[in-house]
């Protein structure tokens, strides 16, 4: 499997909110004593577990194109979509709190949108960490800012926590780390969520069957 953390690079976002997917990379890296090299516009890693190899990307990319370089690692080594985890910060979910989800769209987030892009894919999984919302910053002040000092002191326990999700989700499966690892919905958040899931599956079902009208529709007027 591939496991990208998403992130940008350089000193001044180090340990920011929007990098919170470096975090954990780096944090999984360590478990598995994975040195990361340069390449594929980016950062990577190997590492094995339970004698299976799997990869470790940052792209350093920035994150409006961090696509760019999962699409290059993804090719070179044919890791396919649904093989591949993306971590990322959400503002939708609290602090503290992170969704493991297959599937969808991007959410709002520019570094899932340049994935989605570039490997013509939705159907790899993604690690929502929360980083909540503060009203008194704007979307940029907020994700580019350092966590706050009671966030900080939770912020290893909580990457910790996250490093289990994903080495679950490596050796059980992604259904099985949902189960597990991802917190009850019950907040506005999540309530608002599961309405645009619901919403999408019943666009893409909706849409088969107008296309099935459709094509009867043609095929009625052929044979008058």
């Amino acid at each position: 499997m591939l496991i990208v953390g998403l992130g940008n690079p350089g000193d001044k976002y180090d340990r920011t909110r929007h990098n919170i997917g470096f975090m954990v990379a780096d944090k999984l890296s360590d478990e598995y004593s994975a040195s990361f090299s340069k390449g594929f516009r980016g950062e990577y890693a190997e590492f094995f577990l339970n004698g299976q190899k799997h990869y470790i990307l940052k792209p350093q990319t920035y994150m409006n194109l961090s696509g760019e370089s999962v699409q290059l690692i993804a090719s070179y080594f044919k890791i396919e979509a649904e093989d591949i985890i993306a971590i990322h910060d959400d503002m939708d979910i609290e602090f503290g709190r992170m969704k493991l989800k297959k599937g969808g769209n991007d959410g709002g987030h520019k570094g899932i949108r340049s994935m989605i892009q570039m490997l013509s894919e939705k159907d790899f999984i993604r690690l929502k960490m929360g980083i909540g919302k503060d009203s008194r910053k704007d979307t940029v002040g907020h994700v580019l800012g350092k966590f706050s000092p009671d966030e900080a002191e939770k912020l290893d326990e909580f990457i910790d926590f996250s490093v289990k999700a994903v080495v679950c989700c490596i050796n059980e499966g992604v259904r099985t780390a949902m189960n597990t690892f991802n917190t009850k919905k019950k907040d506005k958040e999540d309530i608002k969520e599961n309405i645009e899931e619901e919403k999408e599956q019943v666009g893409e079902k909706l849409g088969g069957f107008f296309s099935f009208l459709l094509k009867n529709r043609k095929n009625s007027n052929k044979e008058e």
